[in-house]
Formats: C-alpha cells, structure tokens, sequence
C-alpha cells in the first residue's frame, strides 16, 4: 500500500498518512473506526527475494509479535490492539501517541547528558523485567526502539523479534534477526535469547546515547560480529556516572553480567547523582499484580560505585572467548547471516505508552501566543474538596456534574468529540488534534482535553509523579508550583494548577486529571496568560460543569 492509495483496512482502519518506514515495516497513522480512536497500524513488507518458507516464518513471527506483546501489561511497553492479513502482508495495530525515538534525540542532539541517559535507562530496564517476568524476550533492544513520548514517559515498542518461552516453533537455521551493534554476543553466536542478553542490548544502547555512537561498530555486519568477539570496546569517555553500569552490562559472558536489580541499583545511582534542580522521579519497578503501576517513586539511597580505572582490563572467561571464536568461524562460513531492521526505525515514532488520567503536562505548541480574554461565562461555578487523598468523591455528592448541564451561554458551542463526550467551548477557537488529545485555541488561551481506558486510581499522586519528572527535566522555566490537590468531580480527581514563563511570558495551568468510572479516565489542560487567570476562571468552571464523558 502506498500513500496515494490508502484508504480501508481491514474493514475498520482507514488509513490516513504513514509516520514511518524501515527495512521490514512501513508505519501508518489510522483511525479505529470501530472504537473512534487513533491507532498505528504496522504494515509488515516482507522482502522479495525470500523463500516461501522463510516467507512462512516471517508471517508467524508477526503473529508470535501480537502474543507477546499481547501478554504484557505495562507502563512502559507498547500495547498491540489486533492483528490481521491483507493480501498476504501482515499488519499489527498498535497503540499511537506523538513521541520521538531516542535515536532521533541523539541525531538531533548529539551525545546525551549521563544522568538523562540513566533516567532513561530506569524505564527502559522497567519494561524489560517486565517482559522477562511474562516470559518474554525482546531481542532488539536498541535507540531505534525506545520511545521517548511528549508526555514524558520512556516505553520500549517493536517486539518484532520477541520470543516466548516454550515457543520455538519458527526458529529458522541460519537467520539471525537483530542489529548487531546491539546484538548480545550470545545471540549474535548462537541465536540463544536470555533475559542477560536483553542486558547487553540495554548496555549498548545506553553507551550509544551517552557516546555517541555504539560500543561496536564496523563497516560490515560480520566485521561488527568479529569485533564484538575478539575486542573490548573502547572505553567510554562520556560516561561520567553511568560507567559502572556499562562494565556491568557489557561483559561478554552473560554468566558474568550484572543482572537486573543490580542493573537497577547502578541506574539509580546515577541518576540521583546528576547535577538537576531536583532528583527525578522514577517509576519504581513494579510487582507483576499492579494492574496500574505508579508514574514515579521516590530515588533509592544507595552506595556510591565507584567506576574502575579506564585502562582496567575486563575480566572474563578464555574459554568463553575461544567458544565464542569458533562459533563465529562456522556461522560466518557455514551460514547465511541475515541482519534485519539494522537501520530500521518504522514504527518508533508511533507507538508509545498507554495515556495516564491526565493530558501531557506541558505546553503544547504554540499554547502562550495572544493574549486577548474571551467573554466570562455568567454559570461557572468553584469547585470543593474532596473526601480523601487520592481524590475520591462519594457517588451522587458532586455538585459539578449531578444533574442538567448550565445553559448554553452567547458566544459558547456545545461540541461533540468524535470519541463520544461532549463540553462547551468558545465560539470561533481553531480546534486541532494530536494523538489522542483534542486542542482549542483562541484569544490567547488553550484548552486541551484527553482520555484513557486505563485509569490511574490515584490522580494526586499520578499528578505529582509527572510534576516532579517535568520540572526535574527543565521543562517549564520559572516553575512555580500553586498546588497538586484532590478536587471533587467525577469518582475522582485532581488538579495540578502552576505557573511557569513562557515565550510570550508568565503562563498560568491547571491540569485535571479525571476518573469517571473504573474503565475511563480524561485530562484536561487550560493555559492562560499569568495576567488574565482571574477573568479566565469562569470559563473554565463553565467547561467543566458542562463536560459529559461519554456514555
């Protein structure tokens, strides 16, 4: 399918425009016209000159994609909502928000600063233990593949190699499917997949962002392999705090690799020592039974590391290394070595993590332009507290959403989301749309409203995890918090309400993040400038009051 013909998928998905293509995939964004929701479809191109049974595996591994992806429920992996043929060619449905790859931070941004990368490394390293816990291995571990999303979270997409244990049934001799910058040695060797083996791939991906470039790389594949053998790589210069855990992860003897916790436990490390306004807040690596994981937790305390001298030689097996030779030997002499998605990166640019209770906690483009107020709505009205922390309201108590909706006031719309809810807006604002979030923009104001099927139970603490995470970050110059509290509306909700200096100076926010009942969960952001908050405010009860989710 190419971009002049795209159209109905499958029935339900109507194409609209492709975000991405690499190798062996081409990404589109779709709406589900179904459930009236944006999604990314993943159209697998399988190339041409394969057999018919290499032909066959690929289209199984497809499927072995959705079961393992599938079977995983975090924060931090990117969920598969269907998958189904078209004319013989695969395609997988995935979730989609706006994000960007890491890959494509480090080609605009060049080396990253250490303790972002250890940041980074935390989440990443969050949904591979996850994955390994389900069984699950993802093989492919690389920047191409860790999504960086505009809300703030890290999720790991395109288990497009991930295998399952006890699932070894299109194992194909001779193919070896991987980037093998980032390949583990192992797997590169014998195609063995190990949770130690995603470790390495996590290490060399983390030496990568913080390098610059991979810890092996050579003008040819099997150049790249030999290397990964016979030679240590170069010593990271950039490192700084993230050098342990590089020596840990990049040993070539899985045997001999740090494993996940102390993985962790480095990362932590690294992170908490950063030169930041405050430490930032990470997700602690949740139990297997936490439906919802917590946004953030608190840093761990923990012992400095102290990293080896740079000139220390690594430790490890001569026998291990005589193995990995003389594997190698026979692959390269008695096998075909196919390296696929090496430079790939369909896909990575649009799938990211399930949306949380409330809208992405910054400004969105072009949000603090203007300056003119709109008209006061004469029906807004305050609202109160609610009866416990987490921002819970007694049912049939809330005074904002029990009973008719306020008069349409002059000047005022009553619009009709697609998704089924309902809100006034003003008359005349540019609505727009991105992701899963729809925007109204007029005099000099923002209205941003969002929603999810996957609650978080919690909206003051979701709340305060992002806020800790976009301020650590630098992402709102000038921040000054007014209040993360419960508000009553809904079953529960909270309101995160600070002020920050924007390009056209002092901004005022209020984020509400909204539980309206155990299966959906909405966001609303509503920028002003500093200057017109106390003229804006009615306007803002008055979305409120009229808000109706859908039924």
């Amino acid at each position: 399918m190419t971009a002049a013909d795209a159209r109905l998928v499958a029935g339900r998905y109507r194409v609209e425009r492709p975000l991405g293509q690499g190798g062996m995939g081409r990404v589109w964004l779709a709406e589900d016209l179904v459930l009236g929701r944006e999604v990314a479809v993943k159209e697998i191109v399988l190339p041409p000159d394969l057999t018919e049974r290499e032909r066959d595996a690929l289209r199984e591994r497809t499927l072995r994609e959705a079961r393992a992806a599938a079977r995983l429920t975090h924060r931090n992996v990117a969920g598969v909502y269907d998958v189904f043929e078209v004319d013989g060619q695969p395609w997988i449905v995935m979730e989609h928000v706006p994000s960007r790859s890491l890959q494509q931070v480090m080609d605009a941004e060049g080396p990253l600063e250490p303790g972002r990368v250890a940041e980074i490394g935390l989440l990443v390293l969050a949904a591979l233990r996850a994955a390994h816990r389900a069984g699950v291995r993802h093989r492919d571990v690389k920047p191409s593949n860790v999504l960086l999303g505009l809300d703030g979270r890290v999720v790991l997409t395109d288990f497009g190699i991930a295998t399952i244990e006890g699932d070894g049934s299109t194992t194909t001799s001779g193919l070896v499917l991987g980037s093998p910058q980032f390949m583990a040695p192992e797997r590169a060797l014998s195609g063995e997949s190990l949770p130690a083996s995603d470790l390495w791939s996590l290490g060399a991906t983390l030496y990568a962002a913080v390098e610059g470039r991979p810890p092996y790389q050579r003008p040819s594949a099997v150049g790249t392999l030999m290397a990964l053998v016979a030679e240590d790589p170069e010593p990271p210069h950039r490192a700084g705090v993230l050098r342990p855990v590089l020596d840990g992860l990049l040993r070539k003897d899985p045997g001999e690799r740090i494993d996940g916790a102390e993985t962790r436990r480095r990362l932590r490390v690294a992170a908490a020592t950063t030169a930041r306004p405050e430490p930032l807040a990470v997700p602690s690596d949740p139990v297997p039974s936490d439906p919802v994981p917590p946004i953030s937790a608190p840093p761990i305390s923990a012992p400095p590391i102290s990293a080896p001298p740079i000139s220390a030689p690594r430790r490890r097996s001569r026998r291990w290394i005589m193995v990995l030779a003389a594997t190698l030997l026979a692959v390269v002499i008695a096998t075909v070595v196919v390296i696929a998605l090496a430079t790939s990166d369909a896909g990575n640019r649009s799938t990211a993590t399930r949306p949380s209770a409330g809208p992405l906690s910054q400004p969105p483009p072009g949000a603090s332009a203007g300056a003119t107020p709109s008209a006061a709505a004469s029906t807004a009205a305050s609202t109160g507290p609610s009866t416990d922390s987490a921002g819970a309201t007694p049912a049939g108590t809330d005074p904002v959403t029990r009973g008719s909706r306020p008069a349409l006031p002059s000047g005022w719309t009553d619009y009709h989301d697609r998704t089924g809810f309902s809100v006034y807006v003003p008359a005349g604002w540019a609505k727009s749309r991105k992701g899963s979030m729809v925007y109204f923009r007029g005099a000099g104001r923002v209205l941003g409203i969002d929603q999810t099927t996957q609650p978080n139970m919690n909206p003051v603490a979701d709340w305060r995890g992002k806020a800790d995470y976009r301020v650590a970050r630098g992402d709102f110059p000038g921040y000054h918090e007014i209040h993360i509290k419960p508000v009553t509306y809904f079953v529960k909700a909270a309101d995160w309400e600070f002020t920050f200096d924007g390009s056209s100076g002092r901004q005022h926010v209020n984020n509400r993040g909204v539980v309206v009942n155990g299966h959906q969960a909405y966001g609303f952001y509503w920028q002003t400038p500093d200057a017109q908050w106390a003229d804006a405010y009615p306007d803002l009860q008055l979305v409120f009051k009229s808000f109706r989710p859908r039924s």
